[in-house]
């Protein structure tokens, strides 16, 4: 019993906000855990995110939320929440 909700709470501690793409590297070095930011749906922000982070946009989100009207990796306007994290 609670197992599922046990999972999700320490799921959320390990999960921080990220305004910019630095910002993302720092955290994820710091913490190892999931980052989300928005996004602007470009590959080639995703690209930028893999090669530069090691991260990966495949985590599945669970809470949506509004962090912004631009995208964390160029500065477009951003479409959408992402949870990122390590690329295996």
């Amino acid at each position: 019993d609670g197992l599922y909700a046990r999972a999700q709470a320490r799921l959320a501690e390990r999960i921080w906000p990220a305004y910019s793409l630095e910002e993302a590297k720092t955290l994820q070095n710091q913490h190892a855990g999931f980052i989300k930011t928005m996004w602007c749906g470009d590959l080639e922000c995703e690209m930028k995110m893999k090669e530069e982070a090691g991260m990966t946009s495949r985590c599945i989100p669970f809470v949506q939320e509004q962090l912004g009207d631009t995208c964390a990796i160029c500065g477009k306007p951003a479409h959408k929440m992402v949870y990122w994290g390590v690329a295996y």
